[in-house]
């Protein structure tokens, strides 16, 4: 079985990912971060150190506020002095300047921030709508689409006039739409990553007690709701264990690396036994895809309650983000940064040293469904799932869903759809269609005043094309 460590000054407990150092290098490339996320970008940058072949390159932060682009890029240079690397980070406010001459940009943002996802928070408690993460599906993510998606095409116009040969690896959520506006919008290479897919390698090794090399898995959805339709276990299909084999066991889905976070799987194992397919995802970003699991009848008896947003009233505004406690620690603290010997789950590490190599990789993607890699649904859609890629060229085995699980799927897409309509057209009628097959939404006549509300609450945040 996979082996648990404590990580050094961290604090951290959970399974090592296993990996292998590269030979060679990728030579001189600019990497950019656009968005100098607390989460992501000392994740990508520790893989990275860990694995070798990126010591020529330059890593550039881009954000637009001086104090996590102060934080992350001391945070960086500690590492990589910590780890005796060749690596040189550049910093900027600035974002022609941070992308001329890039190989491949890294986005990371969140327009708004903090605040706006409250507002919008607050607009679906006025209509009785529970909010479990509000950043995947649901009419908060439809809110936080419409003013995203036209601040990320925007970039990515900067990218493909800039730095046209450079991929998009695209951490910014809600990733479906995110990913799919961009891909539609230029000629350029872009690849969400998201760990929640990948970390079902992990957890299947944990269930098993096998090596992560022994675990294959065919798998097809959308960001936070894909579905394991055949999983094999040391050459042996056990795809109809899983249900049996993941209640024998007392695993739980982590995630790590700045908070450890563990979560139940009843909510898959129940999905699992009414569609026969094992779904990506712990328990709040499941709940989110289906009208069943944060209903009034059922949140409480799920223990879900504590999940759902929280609405502060007569709250101030809220500032910037602060930086996680442990991040603090790592950039200014007196011990050295702690954990650069675990590999994280992002992986982005290896799709730049895919891109820039041609060395084949594989891995579960958010892309367009140009493949197509899942069977039956729209060639334009942006759709999770397992490929390979060598260089910029993509290759993966089409998954063809079961009849349920292929309607749901179907379902999310013609939302993300819609969504990407409405935020890049400005266009009401397809913001309402997107709420009306929303899962959350059981009250039409709430969808046009809720809209509104988005609207009204959001104006700061959105393109003055919804007010003309």
């Amino acid at each position: 079985m996979t082996e648990e460590i404590r990580g050094k000054s961290a604090g951290w407990v959970g399974p090592v990912e296993e990996y292998e150092r590269n030979e060679g290098s990728v030579g001189r490339k600019r990497i950019v971060f656009v968005g100098a996320s607390y989460k992501f970008v000392h994740r990508v940058v520790r893989d990275m150190l860990l694995v070798g072949g990126f010591d020529e390159c330059e890593i550039v932060l881009h954000d637009i506020g001086e104090r996590p682009l102060k934080i992350v890029g001391d945070l960086l240079e500690r590492m990589i002095a910590q780890a005796n690397s060749g690596l040189r980070v550049v910093r900027t406010l600035h974002r022609e300047e941070a992308l001329r001459g890039a190989a491949a940009v890294v986005l990371s943002i969140t327009t708004g921030g903090r605040e706006a996802d409250f507002r919008s928070f607050e607009v679906c408690a006025k209509y009785g709508i529970p909010v479990g993460v509000g950043d995947t599906l649901g009419p908060a993510a439809l809110a936080r689409n419409l003013r995203e998606v036209p601040v990320v095409v925007e970039i990515a116009k900067d990218v493909e006039r800039l730095c046209p040969g450079a991929a998009v690896l695209n951490f910014t959520n809600p990733m479906s739409a995110i990913t799919g506006a961009i891909a539609r919008a230029t000629s350029l290479t872009v690849w969400g990553l998201c760990h929640s897919a990948d970390e079902l390698f992990s957890y299947f090794v944990r269930v098993f007690g096998v090596k992560k090399a022994q675990v294959e898995m065919e798998l097809g959805g959308v960001n936070h709701q894909s579905f394991v339709t055949k999983l094999v276990v040391a050459g042996e299909d056990r795809t109809a264990d899983i249900l049996e084999a993941t209640r024998a066991s007392e695993v739980k889905l982590e995630d790590a690396l700045v908070e450890t976070r563990r979560e139940e799987v009843r909510l898959q194992q129940d999905i699992f036994r009414t569609l026969g397919v094992w779904p990506s995802t712990g328990e709040t970003h499941l709940a989110e895809f289906y009208e069943y699991f944060l209903a009034p009848r059922r949140v409480d008896q799920l223990g879900l309650r504590e999940r759902v947003k929280k609405i502060v009233p007569g709250r101030g505004p809220f500032g910037p983000t602060e930086p996680p406690e442990i991040i603090m620690e790592w950039a200014y603290g007196p011990e050295p940064v702690g954990d650069l010997h675990l590999m994280t789950t992002e992986h982005a590490h290896e799709l730049l040293w895919s891109y820039f190599t041609g060395e084949p990789f594989t891995r579960a993607l958010n892309l367009l469904n140009r493949g197509p890699y899942l069977k039956g649904i729209p060639e334009e859609a942006c759709v999770e799932v397992i490929v390979t890629t060598a260089g910029d060229r993509v290759t993966g085995k089409q998954v063809e869903l079961p009849t349920a699980a292929h309607s749901l799927v179907q379902r999310w897409v013609s939302i993300h759809e819609l969504s990407i309509k409405a935020a890049m057209e400005c266009d009401r009628d397809a913001a309402r269609q997107a709420l009306f097959l929303d899962p959350h939404v059981t009250d039409m006549y709430d969808i046009e005043p809720m809209l509104e509300d988005f609207l009204a609450t959001l104006e700061p945040w959105l393109p003055r094309g919804w007010y003309g």
